[in-house]
């Protein structure tokens, strides 16, 4: 009788410990967000772009990220444990500049960390530095202000260049 005990203990155990394993703890819901930027129609914004500028224009075209502050990790976040925040790239998101963000779709809905090629800066008086390493660490680059203008864009160097984390304002 004690074997047919332990038989039927063992079985119930495998049985509870593969019912463990199928079960999933409930996801996070994904929030999608190319547009940081406080400023009216994103006139005064840093921008990140997906593709390299122009070789005729210096504009870049393509799809961007737009923010007005500090992004310590192009991944994203979670402002509360149950929502993630992705950063991504979105065209159209510069109003009043017609050559910068909106002439491609390219890009669009791709993630921000390590897919960056070129970067403006609309703002007036701050800059901005792009990062190699998320929390503003490693190798960097540095864009000026262009007061509401987000011609030249600047390709980013070739160490940054679709290998890019996070950037600071300063």
């Amino acid at each position: 009788m004690n074997i047919i005990k332990r038989i039927a203990t063992v079985a119930a155990v495998g049985a509870l410990s593969t019912l463990s394993l199928s079960v999933t703890p409930a996801s996070a819901a994904t929030v999608y967000e190319g547009d940081a930027c406080t400023s009216t129609g994103n006139r005064y914004c840093f921008a990140i772009h997906y593709n390299s500028r122009g070789e005729q224009t210096w504009y870049s075209s393509s799809p961007c990220f737009v923010s007005d502050g500090d992004i310590p990790d192009y991944f994203g976040y979670s402002p509360n444990g149950a929502t993630l925040v992705r950063y991504v790239f979105r065209p159209g998101l510069i109003s009043g500049t017609v050559s910068a963000c909106t002439m491609t779709n390219e890009g669009s809905g791709q993630a921000v960390k390590n897919n960056a090629a070129s970067a403006s800066n609309g703002e007036c008086v701050a800059d901005y530095r792009v990062y190699f390493n998320s929390g503003y660490s490693g190798p960097s680059q540095s864009f000026a202000p262009n007061c509401g203008d987000y011609w030249p864009a600047e390709n980013l160097s070739s160490t940054l260049h679709n290998e890019n984390a996070s950037h600071d304002r300063y």
